[in-house]
């Protein structure tokens, strides 16, 4: 009988715990929320520390974008200064190197100008012109200025990195276009501009005051700054952003000012002059606001912790319930359905169905958006090939035809230029809605980019695909009111259908594209077929 218990001491411990009180249905109900409480709480904390990261990156990634805008800026503002440049250029009295006659014509442009003065210099580097001079002052000679160098390698305008000017006595940016003779390069027409008129770039910006803001030469040199600009002027930003700026176009990292405060820095780098945009947020900003999120956050869960532990059944039942609710909303969701969300018992539940709601309804608009142009609504590219490519198999399947009509709009260029880019948009989208009212509602509308167009007639031959791209071409050509401008434009077409070698989307997007160069070739605003 070794080894096990006495039938007297089995009986004495089972009588022991039957003596003990047997808990209330209270302490039952505060065991059970005590059970909720711990895997509640930790699914509360990752979902915390995920609303942090995830605050954090949506902060970088709105402040990428901003610095995106003001690259945007900057670069029109160049643009404008050399295409103003590039008009002065052309001038009879400057191409037939009449100095003095140019002087006066120069001086009389810039007020009207975003620049400070203009230049000329010939291609040995000699200063002629400086409009901050009378004509006639001798001039000095620049020994090989890397922008005058890079104009006559080019042959196109450009932008130089901030330079003392010696003539000036401080420190100046520099356009320049080439000035040809018999298409021989004989000067370089420069305007120069001060870094405090870039700065207005920055000043425009109304950016939070804490934030440190630099514009950025193709050196790494600080051109322009919103905090202590004056010290920090003509000074390389430090070494790990400079490495960044030199490794990509656009990026975030924490780093440390020129003024030694601890930032996430981000910026955007144009591809054309390497001038870049620099945006740091004080990292003591950044955590601040975000603990005060965090804070509200854990107080929100801890009182509906609370909650629950006066309202343990009610609450328990009605939970299940209301996550059972939710199971056919969130598979309607997998597959792609808009869910339907039916009145549940508390809020969270409510919450979290509403964002079952909002995720389909992104999820729709990013697709939407993925295969739409976001300034017309029209199909854009991506589903233009992807709708003909399933045309085409049926095509081929039943012995049916199509056509395709490529369209570049005459003129265009022209109306941004005079009327700025936002009359440019307007223009777009009153011509892409006059292109859906002429076509049927079976055929395929799309716009390709910039001002380029695209249209599948579906069961449409080539002869009537002309005619109705002639059709087009007229009512593209009617006159548009744009606020208080009329403007006129017209199209050129080209015009492809799968009766030649084109059974493939490519093929007849290539015969398409190869008939409207055609019908640019033969003077515009007309249409071209493609040959067989």
């Amino acid at each position: 009988m070794t080894g096990n218990a006495s039938p007297s001491r089995t009986w004495r411990t089972f009588g022991y715990f039957q003596r003990l009180p047997a808990p209330t249905i209270r302490q039952r109900l505060f065991a059970l929320v005590i059970g909720c409480i711990l895997p509640i709480a930790g699914v509360a904390a990752f979902l915390i520390v995920s609303f942090y990261e995830h605050e954090q990156a949506q902060l970088t990634a709105n402040a990428t974008s901003r610095a995106r805008a003001i690259l945007s800026v900057l670069e029109r503002d160049f643009a404008g200064t050399q295409a103003a440049l590039q008009v002065l250029a052309t001038s009879d009295r400057l191409v037939s190197g009449d100095l003095r006659g140019f002087y006066s014509r120069a001086s009389a442009a810039l007020p009207n100008m975003p620049a400070d003065n203009i230049v000329v210099l010939d291609p040995s580097g000699q200063l002629l012109i400086n409009t901050d001079f009378p004509f006639g002052d001798p001039l000095p000679k620049r020994n090989n200025p890397p922008l005058l160098k890079q104009i006559l390698s080019t042959g196109k305008p450009a932008v130089s990195d901030l330079f003392y000017a010696k003539t000036l006595g401080y420190a100046i940016v520099a356009m320049g276009v080439p000035v040809r003779r018999n298409n021989e390069i004989v000067y370089s027409l420069n305007a120069t501009i001060k870094p405090e008129r870039i700065y207005q770039v920055l000043a425009e910006q109304k950016l939070p005051g804490g934030w440190r803001a630099s514009i950025t030469d193709s050196s790494g040199n600080v051109v322009a700054r919103t905090h202590e600009m004056k010290e920090f002027l003509g000074k390389p930003v430090n070494p790990d952003l400079m490495q960044q700026l030199h490794t990509a176009e656009e990026g975030a990292l924490k780093t440390r000012t020129l003024d030694g405060i601890p930032v996430i820095t981000v910026y955007s780098r144009s591809r054309t002059t390497q001038w870049a945009v620099v945006l740091g947020m004080p990292l003591a900003d950044l955590k601040t606001a975000l603990r005060r999120t965090l804070a509200w956050l854990i107080v929100a869960t801890l009182a509906a912790l609370a909650a629950g532990f006066w309202w343990t059944a009610f609450i328990g039942r009605r939970i299940a319930e209301s996550l059972s609710a939710l199971t056919q909303p969130a598979l309607a969701l997998s597959s792609g359905l808009m869910p339907v969300i039916p009145r549940l018992f508390f809020k969270e539940a409510n919450d979290m169905g509403h964002a079952l709601l909002e995720a389909a309804m992104i999820l729709q608009q990013a697709q939407y958006d993925a295969q739409h142009d976001s300034l017309t609504g029209l199909a854009n590219r991506t589903m233009f090939n992807l709708v003909l490519g399933q045309q085409l198999q049926l095509c081929q399947r039943n012995k049916t035809r199509l056509a395709v009509l490529f369209i570049d709009l005459d003129g265009f260029k022209a109306v941004n230029d005079t009327h700025g880019h936002p009359a440019g948009d307007q223009l777009l989208r009153a011509m892409s809605v006059r292109i859906r009212e002429t076509v049927r509602d079976s055929d395929i509308v799309a716009r390709l980019g910039g001002d380029e167009f695209a249209i599948a007639l579906l069961q449409s031959n080539l002869d009537n695909a002309q005619a109705f791209a002639g059709k087009l071409i007229d009512i593209i050509s009617v006159p548009y009111q744009l606020a208080d401008v009329v403007v006129t434009i017209s199209a050129s077409i080209g015009v492809a259908g799968n009766s030649l070698a084109a059974d493939n989307v490519d093929t007849l997007l290539k015969h398409a594209d190869a008939a409207l160069y055609q019908a640019k070739a033969l003077g515009k605003r007309r249409a071209c077929v493609a040959s067989a």
